[in-house]
């Protein structure tokens, strides 16, 4: 069964990873904690089945997390953050409300494929409340690529950046270069910006890339761009180097990244 082969991955990958799997979610939530920092975070969205983004969520100790949905919690204290789950979760057990269990054989998803149905209940709402969270200055795309699986959001994303009269929102995709240029291939209408693009952050990575002056994206040839594309490369954890450089950037502007929890300076600091 498809569920099984997954869960033996997310098995490995936990293994693999040492207790570590979630640590970036808690670097980018912990961000949000930096006292002059000015963007907040409206929500997050995500097609994963995995229970990390709980995890992380709850390691915090200060959020309770918001699912758009009756779903069973650890605590009803702390903040709310939303998380939306498009396509269900392997952590939730198909009973009302829905409960949370982990290696339940009543895994409430939506398995991959092209077509995801999504027209039954919680997975109506979730969809419903996602086009409204979109509503938003930056969008981050981490680690979702996009592909033909991914037709419904892709859609969404397209009503979301021409259907919105009051915002027209920024997509951001924290990714390969060289995939997001094939993704600007195919969605030209997504207008998306791919990590070299992205304001100040862009700069210092190809100021890295090149050991040359930090330079706009933008100002290269168009022979250039490609050279530039192709030695960024395609085998590096591109969210973390994305976080890198965002907190770097925070440093030089703020002064600080200190926060309660000292997590984002750690992170820096290693």
């Amino acid at each position: 069964m498809f569920a099984d082969i997954l869960r033996e991955r997310l098995s490995s990958i936990s293994e693999e990873a040492k207790g570590d799997e979630f640590k970036l979610y808690k670097v980018l939530l912990d961000m949000y904690n930096i006292e002059p920092f000015s963007e907040t975070l409206q929500g997050i969205i995500t097609t994963n089945y995995d229970e990390y983004l709980e995890e992380a969520i709850e390691a915090m100790g200060r959020f309770q997390i918001d699912f758009g949905i009756d779903v069973e919690q650890s605590s009803q204290l702390g903040e709310h953050l939303r998380l939306l789950k498009l396509h269900g979760s392997f952590g939730w057990r198909d009973t009302w409300p829905i409960s949370r269990e982990q290696d339940s054989d009543a895994t409430l998803w939506i398995p991959p494929g092209i077509h995801k149905s999504k027209q039954a209940y919680p997975f109506n709402l979730i969809w419903g409340l996602a086009r409204e969270t979109l509503s938003c200055d930056v969008l981050r795309v981490i680690g979702c690529r996009l592909s033909a699986n991914d037709w419904d959001l892709i859609s969404l994303l397209f009503n979301m950046r021409h259907g919105n009269a009051e915002t027209r929102t920024q997509i951001e995709v924290i990714d390969a270069p060289e995939h997001v240029k094939r993704l600007k291939e195919s969605y030209p209408y997504l207008e998306l910006q791919s990590i070299l693009e992205i304001e100040v952050i862009g700069r210092n990575l190809i100021s890295e890339f090149t050991g040359g002056p930090a330079q706009d994206f933008s100002e290269f040839a168009p022979e250039e761009r490609e050279d530039l594309i192709r030695s960024a490369g395609n085998n590096r954890n591109w969210f973390e180097i994305w976080l890198s450089a965002k907190v770097e950037s925070l440093l030089f502007d703020l002064g600080t990244v200190a926060t309660d929890l000292g997590i984002v300076e750690e992170f820096i600091g290693a």
